[in-house]
């Protein structure tokens, strides 16, 4: 037998680890593959390649993009991807800088409720791509909320006082850009946005797979998404 992650982060957007460190964790762990999928950006890739040549581990070249379809957030894996396509490599650019426009707008809103965060504090905590996070990683570190979780909930959700929309890229569109350089695309973590009646609208619009095992999906879940991807003639990632 032999296992595959293909959800992996690095420091090139919210992960804590190096390219070369996340490879390195995965030979050690005794994974044969990897896919390094991080947020919007490509820019891991070539480190982590190199690395898995080092350690004997095949790194599948990915990105994970996040969109938003009828005030749900579904997150997009694109596998084997051309990552040194330019017209992708532009559009991840774009996509990034909104990410940045993004946070600073959502600090100004944070400075609104008298909490004050500089943005150079953000940028050292993300180390790559900036997202809420990393935000909400700062307001528990400094005692504003116990938990990530709370700081979501109080803040930076959904309709919360500090939340700001983020770059419109719908699903289809997210699709479409992993199939024109090559990708195979997969519904991330499917169980956090309640995607069960979305669900034929993405397979009519071209997806290929369903991330059905996920560390935060329990028994149940796992099951259940199996069924899906059965019942959709979808891959299970």
């Amino acid at each position: 037998m032999k296992f595959a992650d293909l959800h992996i982060h690095t420091q090139a957007s919210d992960g804590w680890l190096t390219p070369e460190m996340a490879v390195e964790e995965a030979n050690r762990a005794g994974l044969a593959a990897i896919s390094v999928v991080d947020h919007d950006s490509v820019n891991a890739m070539e480190a982590a390649i190199w690395a898995g040549k080092k350690y004997g581990v095949e790194v599948i070249p990915g990105v994970e993009l996040s969109s938003e379809f009828e005030g749900r957030e579904l997150h997009i894996l694109g596998y084997f991807i051309d990552w040194h396509d330019k017209q992708l490599q532009d559009k991840l650019l774009t996509i990034q800088e909104a990410r940045i426009d993004r946070a600073k707008r959502i600090l100004e809103k944070l400075r609104g409720l008298n909490i004050n965060i500089s943005y150079n504090v953000i940028i050292v905590i993300a180390g790559g791509t900036v997202g809420r996070p990393h935000i909400a990683q700062v307001l528990l570190d400094r005692g504003y909320v116990r938990t990530v979780q709370e700081a979501f909930e109080k803040y930076l959700g959904i309709d919360r006082p500090a939340y700001v929309e983020k770059y419109p890229l719908s699903p289809a569109e997210a699709i479409r850009m992993i199939r024109r350089v090559g990708g195979i695309s997969a519904l991330a973590h499917p169980v956090f946005a309640r995607t069960d009646e979305v669900l034929p609208e993405l397979v009519d619009q071209g997806l290929h797979a369903i991330e059905a095992y996920h560390s935060r999906h329990d028994a149940a879940a796992t099951r259940h998404f199996e069924q899906l991807a059965k019942k959709y003639d979808l891959l299970i990632v």
